[in-house]
């Protein structure tokens, strides 16, 4: 699949929603729908922005790209240009992005943002991006390789003294080669890996154990990975618990079956926590759920009944205070794909229900 053909499938969706809404037209500005239409096209200048400073039109016949004239020749010569879409451009001191579109649709236009005049269709566009292309499948095997070895490359070389934001550049670095955007980071040198779900980099140095958790972006599509890494001796019951907390993933993954229910992984992670002896862990942090166009799509509760569709990535992030388990994968109707996964951290193999699993152990140094 080219990526014409990718950017074709998308156009028959939404033409297809359209009809289902009665809508005359579609307007898609945020930067992850963005990137979704145009088959990996970008329409951001700042990495961590969520709307684009490009929109894209489609109506029954056509399809645009509305930008102001800064943006609007890098959008015909490196976003879009082979991709059959009309170019329109305005002065940048002149916002006309919405009255533009009123002159070319002659009824109803549909919006994944808020605009007076327009209907606001985001929760149900966003379905559309689910069920992944075999374009967007190759893409995301292809940031999963490059997320996993920058991560596990850097994390070989680190050492007690090192300070987590150091970490979390040197991963920025290694990953840029390749054009991928860290776009979060959790870095928890010691005690912070016990104390915080969600330990963002501090200038703290590192003793005797650290965790990193990394969401990258390529070409729109995010993943998120977990890695551990402990300085000399392990206490034994530190790692039976990151093991329990790797089998609970894998009993997560095991699961999540392309036209069941979201919940049916995390009510089963539930029980397997308390079968571990850790019964309300699950309640101190979220379980993780579908990605793609954002870190997580969906996060899943208990309550969720999102049916999951073939072909939809998800990541699981189950946690043990002090522990984590986390890589992303493709749930496909004939099992799951795995995006990220151990290449150079020491591995465990795991089967559950005859699905065989490998995972990363953590790296003692």
């Amino acid at each position: 699949m080219n990526r014409q053909e990718e950017v074709n499938v998308k156009f028959e969706r939404i033409r297809k929603f359209m009809d289902q809404h009665n809508l005359s037209g579609i307007l898609i500005k945020k930067q992850p729908n963005f990137s979704w239409i145009t088959a990996g096209g970008l329409n951001m200048v700042g990495i961590a922005t969520e709307m684009g400073v490009a929109s894209v039109l489609i109506t029954k016949s056509r399809c645009y790209v509305i930008a102001n004239r800064i943006e609007a020749p890098r959008m015909r010569d490196e976003e879009v240009g082979e991709l059959g879409f009309e170019i329109i451009d305005y002065e940048w001191f002149e916002n006309k992005e919405i009255e533009l579109v009123k002159k070319i649709v002659d009824g109803e236009v549909g919006s994944d943002f808020l605009v007076a005049g327009f209907r606001y269709v985001e929760s149900d566009l966003n379905k559309l991006r689910y069920e992944l292309t075999e374009a967007e499948i190759e893409r995301y095997l292809y940031l999963g390789e490059k997320l996993s070895k920058s991560l596990e490359s850097v994390l070989l070389f680190t050492k007690p003294g090192d300070v987590e934001a150091e970490i979390a550049g040197r991963i920025s670095a290694e990953l840029w080669k390749y054009r991928i955007d860290p776009t979060g980071f959790m870095v928890a040198a010691d005690e912070r890996a016990r104390l915080y779900r969600h330990p963002i980099p501090t200038m703290k140095k590192i003793e005797k154990s650290v965790m990193v958790s990394v969401n990258a972006r390529y070409k729109g599509l995010i993943t998120t990975v977990t890695r551990m890494v402990y300085f000399g001796k392990i206490p034994d019951s530190f790692l039976k618990q990151y093991r329990q907390n790797v089998e609970i993933e894998c009993v997560m993954i095991e699961k999540t079956k392309v036209g069941e229910k979201m919940n049916v992984p995390v009510l089963a992670a539930i029980e397997e926590y308390k079968r571990r002896g850790y019964p309300d862990e699950w309640k101190l942090h979220h379980q993780g759920g579908s990605m793609g166009y954002y870190a997580r799509d969906i996060r899943v509760t208990p309550d969720c009944e999102e049916i999951i569709r073939k072909n939809q990535a998800f990541c699981w992030n189950p946690t043990i205070s002090g522990t984590k388990s986390e890589d992303g994968f493709i749930a496909t109707e004939s099992g799951p794909v795995m995006i990220t996964k151990p290449f150079v951290f020491p591995k465990i193999e795991i089967e559950i229900n005859k699905t065989k699993f490998i995972r990363p152990d953590i790296l003692v140094l």
